[in-house]
């Protein structure tokens, strides 16, 4: 198994905490990251369509999340693949098998615990199809809320 992190991402706000989780173990194991974002296209009457993003969007954010590894010191490389609609997953997962990661990190744009039906999710269709372990890290790492204290009150004189 190579010493390699693979964060998948998408042009989402829920890819900044995944990207910061990534940095934090890259550093403290000096991982290297690939920085993996796929474009979906459907082929249809009218030819191919690109329908995950905006033309060039998924390279600035894979560019700009790159920038802000390396310049906390983590070597990072950016990655881009092209799959049929619905074949998110399957790509990324064949990427992961190619590249012999140690794990696959994505974001989680889930803020509640329903499913997503009928189809599902990405990181729902990862967990079930990925031969490596995948870390899902939820849109905000909000910190535990801190323990009520009660004051116990004194004789008022």
């Amino acid at each position: 198994m190579s010493k390699t992190i693979l964060l998948a991402v998408d042009t989402t706000s829920h890819t900044a905490a995944a990207a910061d989780m990534v940095r934090d173990l890259a550093a403290a194991t000096g991982d290297r990251v690939v920085v993996l974002h796929v474009h979906e296209f459907a082929v249809g009457r009218f030819g191919r369509i690109q329908v995950d993003c905006g033309d060039g969007e998924g390279e600035k954010v894979a560019a700009e999340i790159v920038d802000r590894l390396t310049g906390a010191g983590v070597d990072a490389q950016a990655d881009i693949r092209k799959t049929p609609v619905g074949h998110i997953a399957r790509t990324i997962s064949g990427v992961a098998d190619e590249m012999d990661v140690r794990m696959i990190v994505l974001g989680s744009g889930s803020a509640h615990d329903v499913p997503r039906l009928p189809f599902g999710s990405v990181s729902l269709r990862l967990l079930h199809t990925a031969s490596t372990p995948v870390l899902i890290v939820p849109k905000s790492l909000a910190p535990a809320p801190e323990p009520a204290t009660t004051v116990a009150a004194g004789p008022t004189s």
